[in-house]
């Protein structure tokens, strides 16, 4: 499950376009962040994906990926040219392919390839018409869907939502978002036929005029189990500010952090929010594993992750500077537990924080605040971002953590109940993360 919103200038401060993307998968899920450099590659040679080797560009662009280990595509991503795309699962009333282009795979594809929004549209709709969608997109556990994207560059801003082969897009008049749930209704620009006729031929509508994509190709249980509705809602209300103050970079960033209106949130109760927390292995078994911020606009485009699970217990730094790539002490993580990788140090230090909720969380915002404030008051403005900068801003991150880290051995633990500690000990014993992750 996920969660991505974009924001076009019009409502944002300095007229860039926002872009924030929360990746909802399995625990232990490592989504590593890197820059994989321009390429160019001889004419007739394949590029190898999860499912299908396809023919490769003649020229790929430099892009920055959060992609989970195991897989050749990205949850989300932006290029050298400032397109910025998010991926989602689509839950509908049509079965999966077992094999065909992923939709990470589609997005990984359409960043190496396009220079504009507009041109990444077509790319993904080209790829999908010719070789198709699916293969597992699970890590643990086999998963299958279908895919929606948000793709976005300085100008423009689209949704795209596919089902098999078959498409619907919308050009964004200022702000748009989506969660796992098809956001098309009959407002879009242009869709292929297959998908109008497939519908009437089912009879989930009458007739061409009567077509909602929506309402016509949800798939209503497993949308509902994810509380995509919900999740839809709250992400749309919170873009809406947009309208009242011009929207920034921090803004985006606590958006994927909202754990809803609860003041008394706790992760072992409450789901269905924004920034997600795994609690059990029926219904809230997706965590957030991974999360971008990116500002895409004419001075240049500013990209910020946190390499780590949680944002909400994370903080973000800036990667992907022109001419640079991630900082010097990022390495990346796998399968196993590796204290030397920035996903696996963090994860650790969230699941002790888990058990000390609410008094980690808050002396996480303590910590990270005055670094996100200037992070981006200081790169928003004439400020480079070269190696030297990037190394310093990570380095300060790392130093949040390290204290954060102390400062959680000496917290009060509050109660989580049996079935909760016995799910995140599970994880650990897997991993061999010492010490479980909820209390009794």
């Amino acid at each position: 499950m996920c969660d991505t919103l974009v924001a076009l200038g019009e409502t944002t401060r300095g007229g860039v376009t926002l872009f924030a993307k929360n990746s909802d998968r399995e625990p232990d899920e490592v989504q590593n962040v890197e820059v994989v450099p321009a390429g160019d590659h001889e004419p007739g040679s394949l590029v190898r994906c999860t499912c299908l080797s396809i023919p490769q560009a003649e020229h790929t662009f430099r892009v920055l990926l959060c992609r989970p280990f195991h897989m050749f595509g990205a949850e989300m991503g932006v290029n050298e040219h400032g397109v910025v795309i998010g991926n989602e699962a689509l839950f509908t009333r049509e079965k999966p392919a077992k094999t065909g282009l992923t939709g990470m795979d589609l997005l990984r594809l359409a960043l190496e390839r396009s220079e504009s929004a507009r041109r990444a549209l077509g790319t993904i709709i080209g790829l999908l018409e010719t070789h198709g969608q699916g293969g597992n997109c699970g890590y643990r556990a086999p998963f299958f869907y279908m895919n929606g994207f948000l793709i976005a560059d300085t100008r423009e801003a689209y949704v795209l939502e596919t089902v098999h082969s078959w498409w619907a897009w919308k050009r964004i008049d200022s702000s748009w978002s989506i969660s796992n749930i098809i956001s098309l209704e009959d407002d879009f620009d242009d869709c292929s036929p297959g998908l109008v006729d497939n519908a009437v031929k089912k009879g989930w509508c009458r007739s061409a005029k009567d077509f909602n994509f929506r309402k016509c190709y949800t798939g209503r249980l497993i949308t509902a189990g994810a509380a995509s509705r919900a999740r839809e809602r709250c992400s749309r209300e919170l873009l809406q500010r947009g309208g009242r103050n011009p929207l920034t970079t921090i803004d985006f960033m606590q958006f994927l952090r909202h754990h809803g209106d609860r003041e008394d949130f706790r992760p072992h109760r409450h789901g269905g929010t924004l920034c997600m927390h795994a609690a059990d292995p029926f219904i809230r078994r997706n965590q957030t594993v991974g999360s971008l911020v990116a500002g895409i606009g004419e001075s240049g485009i500013r990209c910020y992750v946190t390499g780590a699970s949680n944002p909400c217990l994370s903080s973000f730094f800036p990667v992907f500077g022109e001419g640079t790539g991630m900082p010097t002490d990022y390495v990346s993580g796998g399968a196993a537990y590796d204290e030397r990788s920035w996903w696996w140090k963090s994860e650790r230090l969230h699941r002790r924080a888990l058990r000390c909720w609410p008094a980690a969380l808050a002396e996480m915002e303590r910590l990270r605040g005055p670094l996100e404030e200037e992070m981006a008051l200081t790169l928003e403005g004439a400020v480079p971002l070269n190696e030297e900068t990037m190394d310093g801003y990570f380095e300060r991150a790392s130093g949040i953590v390290e204290q954060w880290g102390a400062r959680l051995e000496k917290m009060h633990e509050s109660r989580t109940g049996f079935c909760y500690r016995h799910y995140w000990n599970r994880y650990d014993k897997r991993n061999g993360i010492k010490g479980s992750a909820a209390a009794g």
